[in-house]
């Protein structure tokens, strides 16, 4: 967009908000008259119908977004303001009329050509909005049930156990039949979905997005065992007499001695983490066996890599909780490490154009806004990025 054009599309936005100044009102008169297109375009920029239509593309049909977009623009739409008497074309002001602003305030927009060259259009870009709650079920017959779209209620009868989704969260509720055989489920998360399972122990588990954690339907043996893949947060319903094991994608071990822990394993890290909170853990490499391992005390991290396990010297258990808790840390990562994360929480793909720039961040911020609105705090480090449909393209300048 050009300098002079980006003014005309400001005081054109002003127009709709009735907050132009007596100058800025006669330089928007005189390149109103100026031809016929401006008139044009003029007309398009302040009819509702049509503004309305341009604001739901940039925002991907998200009413919600355009309505709490347009409340921060204007904060109470009372009576319509009174029109101001010396534009050229008296246009009647709606609320609706505060999506001009949205759109410059968006930057996304182009100028084109239409006979005279002016036309200001908003971009069609899709704004991709954060994950959500949500989950894939497999039964164990094999049979799949998605989480995202069911309502409250019993969703299955397994051996032992009947599956409840009550609130955004999956129960089993052990039942009077009772099996020696053990049925298993298994819980996947895929990418911008994230979810959490109460066991048939009252354990329960919280995973982040593109994860996994397979279960029995009822724990009928002397042994509480599952298995995880990406990141899972535990709470350990406690039982003496049944010890609680997670096998980590059969790269780490964990032993639990009822305790509160985080997993994150996922294969595009360079180790598997566990990170204790509360309670007691031993963290071994399966192939060791025995009680060999690391016992970790709460605030400490075991890191398993080359089926080795180590102590890590200091971690931060508010940036290891971060996901849990609807945040993203990125106190001391790097550019690839915050783009793993996003990949996997805005379901995108991150590809980088003439190297990875090296670049570290700090700070946290919320994990339900906008990419588009997360890329633009990015931007003040001074790393830039594109984006073409669901793919990142992160410009090294």
């Amino acid at each position: 967009m050009t300098e002079k054009n980006h003014k005309i599309a400001v005081l054109i936005g002003k127009y709709l908000a009735n907050s132009l100044s007596e100058d800025e009102l006669r330089t928007l008169e005189e390149w109103i008259n100026a031809s016929d297109n401006n008139r044009d375009l003029f007309t398009e920029m302040t009819d509702q119908q049509q503004l309305t239509g341009h604001l739901q593309q940039y925002y991907a049909y998200d009413s919600d977004r355009i309505s709490r977009k347009i409340s921060e623009a204007i904060p109470a739409f009372g009576p319509d303001p009174v029109v101001p008497m010396r534009p050229v074309l008296f246009m009647k002001k709606w609320g609706w009329a505060a999506a001009a602003i949205i759109l410059l305030a968006g930057g996304s927009y182009y100028w084109a050509s239409r006979e005279e060259k002016v036309t200001q259009l908003a971009s069609t870009h899709i704004d991709i909005q954060p994950g959500s709650q949500g989950a894939v079920l497999t039964l164990a017959d094999g049979s799949q049930v998605v989480l995202d779209s069911m309502n409250s209620g019993v969703i299955a009868s397994q051996k032992g156990a009947a599956v409840v989704l009550s609130d955004g969260e999956l129960v089993y509720n052990p039942t009077a039949a009772k099996s020696p055989e053990q049925e298993y489920n298994i819980m996947t998360t895929p990418k911008g979905r994230q979810f959490q399972v109460t066991l048939p122990d009252g354990t329960r588990a919280w995973l982040n997005a593109a994860s996994s954690i397979r279960y029995p339907t009822a724990f009928t043996t002397n042994e509480r065992r599952v298995e995880v893949t990406g990141e899972v947060y535990f709470e350990v319903a406690k039982n003496a007499n049944k010890p609680f094991f997670v096998n980590v994608g059969n790269k780490a071990a964990i032993e639990v001695l009822g305790t509160s822990f985080n997993v994150n394993a996922y294969d595009n890290e360079q180790a598997v983490r566990a990170t204790l909170l509360d309670g007691s853990v031993r963290v071994a490499v399966p192939s060791a066996g025995g009680n060999s391992g690391l016992v970790l005390k709460p605030g400490q991290q075991a890191m398993v890599k080359d089926t080795k396990v180590s102590l890590a010297e200091k971690e931060d258990l508010d940036k290891v909780m971060a996901w849990k808790n609807g945040l993203f840390n990125f106190d001391g990562a790097d550019l690839e490490e915050v783009m793993r994360q996003l990949e996997r929480w805005y379901n995108i793909e991150v590809v980088y154009e003439n190297g990875i720039p090296h670049t570290r961040f700090i700070g946290e911020m919320s994990r339900q806004i906008a990419l588009t609105d997360l890329l633009e705090i990015l931007k003040r480090t001074e790393v830039d990025f594109r984006v073409e449909g669901r793919k990142l393209i992160v410009l090294n300048k």
